[in-house]
Formats: structure tokens, sequence, C-alpha cells
């Protein structure tokens, strides 16, 4: 039961309503048996420095940042982990005395993902996007040693992210999509196309052997076309998940429940985003 005690989490994001993760953290909590809420709260990207500011006086122990406001999060921030500077985006804030504590819990998270299915040093990674989660990619992806081809809608976003962290990473233009999957190892679905009003992707053409990453979670067109094709895909609920943990024991100086999570989404349905 909520009381007086009850330590208060949160996501901010716009939108946020469709968030999976208050039922996943609270899920966590109850299993660790940890008086804990965990909330959605809308934020408009006018908004975000005035409620990060109200959210640590209002004494909120720790949030969890979503699109669009993964960079701009970063200002907000008394300092940084390594994986966030590196970034230059942050997901999820930690509370302390002076400010909010920024880190990245997606890059690591897919890093560990993305071994698991296989790519490492000298894959070939096409990178769609140059937002908050597509810089989590490129961080996991060159933390492997793959190669890293970057598009976005507008490509002068691509050449800049590109040009940020130079060597391994490469920009091309967002009509050579097609052409740059038939080669590539790994696709990463680094933009917010599967949320509703958010757009569509080009026409990917998968193919079996290849892995196929998707950070918007749900029965989005890409991991359609994914499964339709044979990649072995790695769903935006296992990044979620992942990401989650790792936030959980950040937050709580423990590991969180095995399995809660998990089990907490697995009756949820429909394109949303972590």
């Amino acid at each position: 039961m909520i009381g007086g005690r009850t330590a208060v989490y949160a996501v901010v994001g716009w939108p946020v309503a469709h968030s999976l993760s208050p039922i996943m953290q609270n899920a966590a909590c109850a299993a660790a048996g940890i008086d804990a809420a965990y909330v959605a709260l809308p934020v408009a990207p006018e908004g975000l420095a005035d409620a990060l500011r109200g959210a640590h006086a209002l004494g909120l122990r720790g949030l969890n940042v979503t699109v669009p406001h993964k960079v701009a999060a970063v200002e907000a921030c008394v300092r940084l982990d390594g994986a966030a500077m590196a970034c230059g985006a942050v997901n999820t804030l930690v509370r302390a005395e002076s400010g909010w504590s920024g880190h990245n819990t997606d890059a690591p998270a897919l890093r560990t993902l993305l071994t698991a299915r296989g790519i490492g040093s000298g894959a070939r990674v096409l990178l769609l996007g140059a937002g908050g989660a597509a810089r989590a990619a490129l961080w996991a992806a060159s933390a492997l040693g793959a190669e890293v081809i970057v598009t976005a809608r507008r490509d002068a976003a691509a050449r800049a992210l590109s040009d940020e962290v130079g060597g391994r990473v490469h920009a091309i233009a967002w009509d050579g999509v097609v052409e740059e999957a038939r080669g590539a190892d790994c696709i990463v679905n680094g933009t917010s196309a599967g949320l509703a009003g958010k757009g569509d992707l080009p026409p990917i053409p998968f193919r079996a052997g290849q892995v196929a990453c998707d950070f918007v979670y749900g029965d989005t067109p890409f991991s359609r076309a994914a499964r339709t094709g044979g990649a072995r895909l790695v769903t935006g609920e296992e990044i979620l998940v992942r990401q989650g943990e790792l936030g959980f024991e950040l937050w709580h100086g423990r590991a969180a429940p095995p399995g809660a999570m998990a089990a907490a989404l697995a009756n949820a349905s429909g394109a949303r985003t972590s």
C-alpha cells in the first residue's frame, strides 16, 4: 500500500501514456518487497528542464527518460556515467544530493543482447536514426568492434553524429537504406517509427542470418518484416527489460528479481517505445 514512506519513481516522455515501464518496475518492486511506486509523467520538450528540477525538488528517487528527451536530459545532470558521457544521451536518472546523476542503461543492455546474437568485431551494422536510442546503439555496436553505418530521415543529423564519433562510423543518405541493408550483418531501428503517427521506414529487405534490433516494442512493421525475412530479432521488449533491470539495480542497490519484469510484460501488446 502506498504511504508516506513510499519512494516515488517515474518515466518522463512525450508521449508517455503508452509506456510499459510502470508495469515492469512496479512488478519488480513488489516481488522484491520494496516500498516504491513508479508512474508515467508526460512532459513536453519545452518543459523538460523545469520538470526535472521539480521532480528532484519533490523528492522523486529516480527517473527514466524516454523519447524525445534522452539527449536534452543530459543538460540536467550534475554527473554522467561513462556510457552516458560517450553516448551524449541518458535514459536513467539517479537522485544525488545536488541533482540528478545521469546514466545510460540502453547502451550496455543492447551490447549484451547483440553479443548473444553473435554480433562482434568486424560486423557491419546499419543504424537507423540519430537520436537518443540510436546513440546508445552506436555505443553498443562500436564497443563490440563493429563498423557502423548511420542514416536518418534528416541527413544532416546522421552526418553530424558520424562526424562526432569518427573512426569506423560512416553516414549515408536515407534513400540508401534499402541497398545498404542487403549487405549488413545487423540492422537497428533507433527511430520512433512504429509508434502511432511517427512515420514509416523504407521497405528493408531482411534475410536469414541477419540480426534485426527494434527499440520500439510491440508488433511493429520493422519487427514483422524482420521475422518474415528470417532475421534473428532483438525485440523492443528485450531491450526494455534489460535496461530496466540495470536501472532497478542503480536505484535500489540490488539486482532485480529474476524474471519479474519479463513476466510482467508477457501479456502486454502494441507498438510502444522504452
